[in-house]
């Protein structure tokens, strides 16, 4: 019979080309990003963006993914 350990240590789920995690290092990646640097340095929209098309956002793609977004949320007076 099987032990059982408890816990998800050494189970891998999925694999993902969204992120990177070492738990040991306490290191999360996303898209090769560390998420300290996008923490300090990027927007929640440039952020989005980035693990929904794989970069960051040029500027002008960053106005259009924000307006896309505001458009996305705005509730209808109809209903």
């Amino acid at each position: 019979m099987a032990e059982n350990k408890g816990g998800l240590e050494g189970i891998v789920v999925a694999r993902s080309e969204l992120c990177a995690i070492d738990g040991q290092k306490g290191i999360l990646v996303y898209r090769g990003y560390d998420i300290r640097d996008l923490a300090e340095h990027s927007s929640y929209e440039e952020v989005a963006y980035l693990l929904l098309h794989g970069d960051l956002p040029t500027s002008e793609e960053l106005s259009a993914f924000k307006d896309d977004l505001a458009e996305a949320r705005a509730v209808s007076g109809e209903g």
